[in-house]
């Protein structure tokens, strides 16, 4: 009979812990901000977007400057080959020693191209990183006013109807930034 005691007292406040968990989770205040929006249509966020187009578009100047004489070099090597058989291009080390350094040229031409896109990366998250400590102190703010118990990214949610800050956010953050420094980062380079 103590057994059947324990085991009823047991599950009587298993029940209460799940009532009581239940209730308090009821009762929390959960917010949610979509920041891919607050980074798309707040003012700092438009301006890292137009800087970081204006880099893009230098970086594809500088591309395209080394890329056109390799073009060119390329089809002038084309002209060459064209008739050649592989028996008398194996003749030809002039020829042979062209094209070597022409595969060479491409393989640079490449890689500057990955330290781009890698540079481009960099200089993004440097500028968003400057806009999230700014996000932080503002939600810190949000939480405390709203006794919220939870922020949320919008996209994290799959149910439940939580307030959204977004557009306070947003408001918020016009108010404290329009710009911050977007500034091209550059790696070093291997000789």
């Amino acid at each position: 009979m103590t057994m059947h005691k324990t085991l009823f007292r047991a599950a009587i406040g298993f029940a209460a812990a799940i009532l009581f968990s239940a209730s308090a989770f009821a009762q929390s205040t959960i917010l949610v901000v979509d920041t891919g929006r607050v980074l798309r249509d707040s003012d700092v966020g438009k301006h890292i977007a137009r800087q970081l187009e204006t880099i893009g578009k230098s970086m594809e100047a500088e591309a395209k400057a080394k890329a056109s004489p390799l073009e060119s070099k390329g089809k002038s090597l084309e002209a060459q080959l064209k008739g050649k058989t592989m028996a008398s291009l194996q003749g030809d080390t002039a020829l042979q020693q062209q094209i070597q350094t022409f595969r060479q040229d491409q393989q640079k031409v490449a890689i500057d191209l990955q330290y781009k896109q890698q540079e481009m990366k960099i200089t993004e998250a440097k500028a968003v990183q400057k806009v999230q400590e700014r996000l932080r102190t503002i939600l810190k703010a949000i939480v405390a006013e709203r006794n919220a118990d939870v922020v949320l990214e919008r996209s994290l949610v799959i149910y439940g109807d939580p307030v959204d800050v977004t557009d306070t956010v947003i408001s918020r953050l016009n108010s404290q930034m329009k710009t911050v420094p977007v500034t091209r980062e550059r790696l070093p380079r291997k000789s």
